[in-house]
């Protein structure tokens, strides 16, 4: 049996994003005389009548931007929506909700914004915030899991830009930027007096630009200017795999995981071998900058966690299609690699999940997957963004599309978390501490939990060293203010379930 893949190559759209997808919750209205309305001659077109997306495939405006440049033809504008409007009825999941449009009111990016749901979930939030648009090649670059950039996750505020990750080894790593730093200016200009397009631009560039920032510490008392060029930065997706120590009387495994792309298979088999020798107790997922990836790694990772027994003959993920589509074979717990090779396993009826904005799509199939066969996932950080869909991306012309085409359900047959999984425990991303420091919130909340078997109070304070006596709480480091709430991350992911 071929294995089903999410993936989160597709991922940078956003976040990851490069989609389309505007965020609106109502169809935005196109006047025939709009400016940005091409002024091609339309072709013949009836509404509700389709013919098949394969008879516009690779029918190009400009057959030079192609990423198969052999297989492109010359067309026009018009061949490229009709290929969208064709492949929208044949595979998206609220096919029956699009409203049919001409092909030939508006260029391919508008058309395609329109080609969707905008209907809203149960609390009114957009049912389709998923389905984008992102160049084939930035598609491909995903996989392999290499962006263009400076290397680091942030969280734009009034007061400034946080930020929360650097990747090892990319130009923030080695300009000495860390999590919790503030970038305050922008090629000498203040953060606040910036648009967030110049800003966003400055911080993810499109091409290997050189910009200065003024960097201070949390709290401002160390500034500092900084130089650096953007390049191409490969990720690690799985990182800071250690061995938290008795801080509740038994052993406990942490794990950064921070995207289901291929070669995160190895890392996680060795990190899951590296904690089965230390016969650990409990493990701590963090995936809260998870936006997702390829569903096999999704799998294998949740059968590492629960083992062979809870997951024998059991169903990872089943997806549900528009009635169109076959749904083909449930995904099962994979308990062999890419390569055929046995998985170790841990065995663990409980595992915490460090949750957060970004925790979506694969890492909320492992969530769902794992609760489907009895193992008590215990969520600590934000409410997960609520991805229960995948899509099979597609190339045309030198773009890959993402369009929702299948909705997963676990073992028990539930689905249902459009809104989210809500965390067991709420807790801050706290920037005043290193992702692994047993102080930083979430995972000190995690910690709490597994002593005493209930969410930490709202007054936070350190976890006693493993005795068996209640805890001994102290304020947090009063030398460092704390940092304000944050509600996005840069780049914003556009988390995809990809089957492929």
């Amino acid at each position: 049996m071929l294995r089903i893949c999410i993936s989160a190559l597709f991922l940078f759209a956003i976040v990851s994003c490069g989609g389309t997808d505007n965020g609106q919750t109502s169809a935005p209205q196109i006047a025939p005389d709009s400016p940005s309305t091409p002024s091609t001659s339309p072709t013949t077109w009836q509404e509700g009548v389709f013919s098949p997306s394969n008879d516009f495939h690779q029918i190009c405006a400009d057959p030079s931007k192609a990423y198969d440049q052999a297989t492109a033809v010359q067309g026009t504008y018009i061949d490229e929506n009709n290929w969208i409007r064709s492949f929208v009825n044949e595979t998206y999941l609220w096919y029956d909700e699009v409203v049919d449009r001409n092909p030939a009111c508006c260029s391919t990016p508008e058309y395609f914004g329109l080609m969707k749901t905008f209907e809203t979930t149960n609390s009114g939030n957009p049912k389709d915030k998923f389905s984008h648009s992102v160049s084939t090649k930035e598609h491909l670059d995903s996989q392999r899991g290499v962006e263009l950039g400076y290397g680091f996750l942030v969280a734009p505020t009034t007061e400034g830009v946080y930020i929360l990750h650097v990747e090892s080894g990319s130009p923030a790593d080695n300009a000495g930027l860390r999590r919790g730093m503030v970038i305050s200016e922008v090629d000498g200009i203040p953060v606040a007096s910036i648009s967030d397009e110049q800003l966003f631009s400055a911080l993810f560039p499109s091409e290997p630009e050189r910009h200065e920032f003024t960097i201070s510490t949390l709290g401002g008392s160390q500034t500092r200017s900084v130089t650096m060029r953007a390049t191409e930065v490969v990720t690690t997706p799985v990182q800071r795999t250690i061995l938290v120590g008795e801080r509740t009387g038994h052993r406990v495994g942490y794990m950064l995981f921070n995207s289901h792309i291929p070669v995160a298979e190895a890392g996680l088999i060795e990190a899951i071998g590296y904690f089965d020798s230390n016969d650990i107790d409990d493990l701590v997922l963090d995936l809260r900058y998870n936006g997702g990836g390829l569903v096999s790694i999704a799998s294998e990772l949740a059968f590492m966690i629960a083992g062979p027994r809870a997951t024998q003959n059991a169903i990872f993920e089943k997806f549900i299609t528009n009635g169109k589509l076959p749904s083909g074979e449930p995904i099962p717990f994979y308990n062999t690699s890419s390569s055929g090779l046995p998985l170790p396993s841990l065995g663990l009826d409980r595992v915490f999940v460090l949750t957060g904005l970004l925790t979506c799509s694969a890492s909320e199939s492992i969530i769902n997957g794992l609760r489907g066969i009895d193992v008590e996932v215990v969520l600590i950080g934000d409410t997960t963004c609520g991805k229960p869909y995948a899509q099979v991306p597609e190339d045309n012309c030198g773009t890959t599309y993402n369009v929702v085409q299948y909705r997963g359900v676990n073992d028990k047959g539930f689905g249902d978390y459009a809104d989210g999984f809500r965390p067991t425990c709420p807790g801050r991303d706290d920037l005043r501490y290193p992702l692994d420091d047993p102080e930083e919130e979430k995972l000190k909340g995690a910690l709490y939990y597994m002593q005493f078997g209930e969410c930490p109070s709202s007054q936070r304070g350190s976890i006693s060293s493993g005795e068996s006596g209640g805890a001994a709480k102290v304020s947090p480091d009063q030398d460092q203010p704390e940092p304000p709430a944050f509600t996005e991350i840069w780049p914003p992911a556009m988390p995809l379930t990809i089957l492929d």
